[in-house]
């Protein structure tokens, strides 16, 4: 690669270009198996909705034109919002990173150009285009010349944001060192989340907002941004107004091509100098009164609380949890819909938990000061699950608690009952998933502070979450069927004893997972830190043999292909099945049967929409379940023989682990 990449300057750039093309062609073809595959699937299925609904706008029937054009420019402000910020919620494209380059001798803008050209490949780029293309729609509908500048424009406005994406990595990656740009990325990230959770409820909204009816004198908000520029030109051409229109395009690519410059500029900085920036010590340090016992549990306890507060990937995981309830139950507001303002708490300590389950995978190498310390485990493991509970349960409860006014007073007992059964669930699930199945988070030197989100193991970790999420559900279900009996026998004492019923299960919870984590810990320690350092190990299939791909590799690439796609696809349904359109609808048919919105069960009668709900709640159950043991129907995959057989599993050539520790 180092050769081919080695290019005199002139030709430099169009090298980089076809060869980074074909790299990060290669990797996303060769990466496209399991849970990575299913994501990026309900990915392009959601990206795909919007893309359309946003190309749509231009066929739509406005008032006047400039009402038509003001909304095309707000969607394409949203879209470029979404590209510029998106690095603070998924970490960025990390299929070619810009740091792999270094030792290799090419100037920063023809590595730029390269990694631009990459950026071209991929699905978000052919969604994008997607949506840019309603600007077209809407300029032929007046006019062969708006038609003809619309495609200059719609390319800018691809290239624009494309640009946008790979710059704002660099610019950010050094603001979310500071604790102000922590919090702006855990409130995108909770944003989001709550979008994904109840972004719904607000589809009446939106078709207002989408109607035009506000773009008389807002539209001139949206159209001074260079999102709008595009938009700008194609109304100009309507006009026959051709100074504006030429202007504006004009100005659009010079913007692409300074933030281009700009862009070869930090990577020209980041390749001599690394990314990463020394952590300073406190330049004095407090005394505080010793509050906590000089005892294990209390020397592990105060370790974690310190942690929680100053390791910035743990408190942006509370931080984004914190910011999916709020935004989660606010949401629902923009549409009159208050029906989820009581469960902020409730979804922020659920998110909590799921975001913080790779907690022993955040201490990389550092596990071995556990491990060399005899019958320590059990004071590691509960001084851990101590700690989230002392800085989760007080802020789930404090918006539990802010929404009692607007309560009403049958749902209350559902919520005091939820709570405290999620939360001691996840403070148990948190250490038993983290040292059953944990995934290496190291924190890097000279790395920026997103990169853990695009790891090698990300997939991993998500798939431990959404575990985690689904299992505090299920813990939450006694408690909550105690809620119901007393709702349906019309006994207030019968739905308040789903309080206790909740404090204990949660109590129960926590202990007895926490008791198999302990134990996990013991017996499997060494083999636990021995995946810490090293990482996971993948095998990928061998490559089809023969010129026509034919054989036994290819037929098994061929189907573990297809496998692939129906993961996603029933990984995707099991979720909308189980999710909205089977708890949520069952909640609303129960409490808010007024508001339909989207949920198929409010439509119908209360007799039929309630076991219908529960109808949809298994078939999602059995949906994740059939992906599942599809996703693995034998365990990992190794290379196949040329008679069709399985390779026998190697036999690792290093040392045991718990050599290594002795040594």
């Amino acid at each position: 690669m180092a050769g081919a990449l080695t290019a005199p300057p002139a030709a430099g750039g169009r090298v980089a270009v076809t060869v980074l093309t074909g790299m990060k062609v290669t990797v996303l073809r060769r990466s496209m198996s399991g849970p990575r595959a299913a994501g990026l699937v309900f990915g392009a299925l959601c990206g795909g909705v919007c893309a359309v609904g946003t190309a749509l706008l231009g066929a739509a029937d406005y008032a006047t034109p400039e009402a038509g054009f003001g909304v095309l420019a707000l969607g394409q402000l949203l879209w470029s919002l979404g590209w510029a910020l998106g690095p603070l919620v998924t970490g960025g494209d990390a299929t070619l990173r810009p740091a792999w380059f270094a030792m290799v001798p090419m100037r920063p803008r023809a590595l730029a150009l390269g990694l631009l050209g990459a950026g071209f490949v991929g699905v978000t780029p052919v969604l994008a285009l997607v949506a840019f293309a309603g600007l077209f729609v809407l300029g032929a509908r007046h006019g062969p010349a708006a038609a003809l500048v619309a495609v200059p424009a719609v390319l800018l406005q691809l290239l624009f944001v494309v640009v946008l994406a790979r710059f704002t990595p660099q610019v950010l990656g050094g603001v979310l060192r500071f604790r102000l740009g922590r919090e702006l990325s855990a409130l995108l990230v909770g944003l989001v989340m709550a979008g994904l959770n109840s972004g719904w409820f607000a589809i009446g909204f939106l078709v207002r907002l989408g109607s035009g009816d506000w773009a008389g004198g807002a539209a001139i908000m949206v159209r001074v941004l260079p999102s709008g520029w595009g938009v700008v030109a194609v109304d100009a051409a309507r006009r026959g107004d051709w100074p504006p229109a030429v202007a504006a395009l004009a100005a659009l690519a010079a913007v692409c091509a300074l933030l281009l410059a700009a862009w070869a500029a930090l990577l020209s900085r980041q390749l001599v100098r690394g990314g990463g920036r020394p952590v300073r010590a406190p330049a004095r340090s407090r005394t505080r009164r010793r509050l906590l016992p000089g005892t294990p549990v209390g020397a592990v306890l105060a370790k974690e609380l310190v942690l929680w507060r100053r390791d910035p990937r743990r408190a942006r995981f509370l931080r984004a949890a914190l910011w999916t309830g709020v935004f989660t139950a606010l949401l629902p507001l923009l549409d009159g819909f208050d029906v989820l303002l009581p469960w902020a708490g409730v979804v922020a300590a659920l998110f909590a938990g799921a975001f913080c389950v790779n907690l022993y995978g955040l201490d990389a190498g550092a596990l071995w000061l556990t491990l060399v310390v005899p019958g320590v485990e059990r004071a590691d493991v509960r001084a851990r699950q101590a700690a989230w509970l002392l800085v989760t349960a007080p802020v789930a409860l404090a918006l539990t608690c802010a929404a009692l006014p607007v309560t009403p007073g049958a749902v209350r007992p559902w919520v005091f009952a939820v709570l405290p059964a999620v939360l001691g669930a996840a403070a148990g699930l948190i250490p038993l998933l983290s040292v059953s199945a944990a995934a290496p988070s190291p924190d890097r030197p000279g790395g920026g502070p997103l990169d853990d989100l695009a790891d090698e193991s990300a997939e991993h970790v998500h798939a431990q979450g959404l575990a985690a999420f689904w299992l505090q559900l299920l813990a939450a279900l006694p408690a909550a069927g105690v809620v119901l009996a007393g709702t349906l026998l019309s006994s207030a004492p019968l739905r308040w004893a789903g309080v206790p019923a909740g404090l204990l299960t949660g109590v129960l919870s926590a202990w007895a997972l926490g008791r198999a984590a302990r134990r996990r810990l013991e017996a499997r320690g060494p083999e636990l830190l021995d995946v810490l350092r090293k990482g996971l190990v993948r095998t990928a299939p061998a490559e089809p043999e023969g010129a026509g791909g034919e054989g036994p590799s290819a037929r098994a690439t061929a189907t573990a292909r297809g496998r692939v796609a129906a993961v996603g696809l029933l990984t995707t349904g099991g979720i909308l099945l189980i999710a909205p359109q089977g708890l949520v609808a069952l909640g609303l048919a129960l409490f808010a049967p007024a508001a339909r919105s989207w949920f198929l069960v409010l439509y119908l009668p209360r007799a039929v929409g309630i076991p219908l709900a529960v109808v949809f709640v298994v078939l999602g159950a059995f949906c994740l379940r059939t992906a599942r043991r599809l996703d693995r129907p034998g365990g990992p995959s190794r290379p196949l023989r040329p008679d069709g057989t399985e390779e026998p599993r190697a036999v690792p050539d290093h040392p045991a682990p718990s050599a290594e520790l002795g040594s």
